[in-house]
């Protein structure tokens, strides 16, 4: 029985009858807890605008206003973080990834390289040769990017940081006085801070600092790329937001961009989002609640089932990145395949995003808490047989 007030967790059948990318993968003896997708049914808010959009043929091309989808996001974002950025900042992109490209190769000095700390999400790496980009990879570290490695690749001439905030794979929000101090320094450069916040609805501790929020330099030389898709698993209806920085060169630049670049959002993608930011809070408190308990579950058990594992309970994301290299009898050089031949679950393998990624893997306990636990016994006893 599921507790008032948290989302249902469909079984396992249900689940595989939805026919995505997670569920689709791998065969049918696998536990898939791999892609950035939740397991949880549909925000009610988010079926109904669906449904609402579909039963009037809402269908076409999406409308000039957006449906006030920049009004929804800034909403959300000020009633949440306390950020209140001007509607008129913000534009729908099919999704987080198009907009830090469009980002890279039209908000930043033109040829200038980026700079990606690492382990990252694994499309940043395509963002450099995508816009015809050098890639400079740096240490995530474990709160942040070091400001003195930013500093160093921006006064050789980098133009953009690409930063993960609240981070993907570690799980962790960035400070606002770090935010404050690399803004800070990109100002001082002539350079941006591209800020990937897709998993700012989902901060299990503590509350999300938007980087654009901390300073007057952060508002103007940060550009925010968020959307509804980890919060309210709607990635599959291509409509993410990216929000300008506040100046009147951005706001320039974004209109010069051709509209076959900018568009692709699509019309039933907007009014999705629209519900989520508008209507959607109430159910979001639920599955946060849902992820705790599911995290909590990963803490007790983790111990038990891989003695020597290592790794740090996210304070945001429900993504658990976790250290295979003390765990007896586990393939260091592929934990990822190693799991998912002796225990058939599958996971996202550590080196999939770049330095640092080696001997971890990422793992989804955005998950059934019956299937998280039977994907959990499998993974003990196939340690234990090793060892």
């Amino acid at each position: 029985m599921t507790p008032p007030g948290i989302p249902e967790f469909p079984d396992e059948a249900r689940l595989r009858e939805r026919g995505t990318s997670k569920w689709t993968r791998f065969d049918a003896d696998v536990t898939p807890l791999w892609v950035a997708e939740s397991d949880a049914a549909t925000c009610p808010a988010v079926l109904d605008a669906i449904r609402e959009a579909v039963d009037r043929e809402f269908l076409g091309y999406p409308p000039a206003d957006e449906l006030g989808l920049g009004a929804a996001t800034a909403g959300w974002y000020a009633r949440t973080t306390g950020w209140d950025p001007d509607p008129a900042r913000v534009h729908a992109v099919a999704d987080v990834v198009r907009g830090v490209t469009l980002a890279v190769a039209h908000l930043t000095r033109a040829g200038s390289p980026i700079v990606l700390p690492t382990p990252a999400y694994m499309p940043f790496f395509e963002v450099g040769p995508a816009t015809g980009r050098e890639t400079i990879t740096i240490p995530t570290g474990d709160r942040g990017p070091d400001p003195a490695a930013v500093a160093r690749a921006f006064a050789a001439g980098a133009g953009a940081l690409i930063l993960c905030n609240p981070n993907n794979p570690l799980g962790f929000t960035h400070e606002p006085a770090l935010l404050a101090e690399l803004a800070g320094i990109a100002e001082r450069h002539g350079a941006r801070i591209i800020a990937d916040e897709i998993h700012a609805p989902v901060v299990l501790d503590g509350a999300h600092t938007p980087a654009a929020s901390v300073s007057a330099a952060a508002e103007r030389v940060t550009v925010t790329v968020t959307a509804t898709s980890k919060g309210w698993n709607t990635a599959g209806l291509k409509c993410a937001q990216v929000i300008l920085g506040d100046t009147a060169a951005d706001a320039a630049a974004w209109a010069s961009i051709p509209h076959i670049l900018t568009s692709g959002a699509s019309t039933l993608g907007m009014a999705a989002a629209v519900a989520a930011w508008t209507a959607g809070e109430e159910w979001r408190t639920g599955l946060l609640a849902a992820l705790r308990a599911n995290r909590g579950l990963l803490a007790r058990r983790l111990p038990e089932v891989a003695p020597g594992i290592r790794w740090r309970p996210p304070a945001a994301t429900y993504l658990a990145w976790l250290d295979f290299r003390g765990v007896a009898g586990v393939d260091p050089a592929d934990p990822a395949g190693w799991l998912l031949d002796r225990a058939r679950v599958a996971v996202n393998p550590g080196t999939a995003f770049g330095d640092g990624g080696a001997g971890r893997v990422r793992l989804n306990f955005a998950a059934n808490p019956d299937l998280l636990a039977g994907a959990l016994d499998r993974i003990g006893a196939a340690v234990a047989a090793a060892g």
